[in-house]
């Protein structure tokens, strides 16, 4: 038996419920409820274009670096 892995398991209970959306198809309530509490501690997750990974900002940093304090996929010239 593999030793459970917290990461994949805490990713399994945040994907488990979903809802429809009108643009997107099915979106994960549990991520959704994520990226509203983390935007409640003052950060939010931005995602450039060109790249896979995640940035968390503070309001400050979206102020720094010119950006909007929203979730958002940055593409070329947000």
């Amino acid at each position: 038996m593999l030793a459970k892995n917290p990461t994949e398991e805490l990713t399994y209970h945040l994907m488990r419920d979903t809802k429809n959306s009108f643009h997107f198809g099915e979106i994960s309530l549990g991520v959704k409820k994520l990226l509203d509490a983390l935007k409640e501690k003052g950060y939010v997750v931005h995602f450039n274009g060109d790249c896979s990974e995640p940035m968390l900002l503070s309001e400050a940093e979206c102020k720094q670096c010119g950006v909007e304090f929203e979730h958002k996929v940055l593409m070329g010239n947000n």
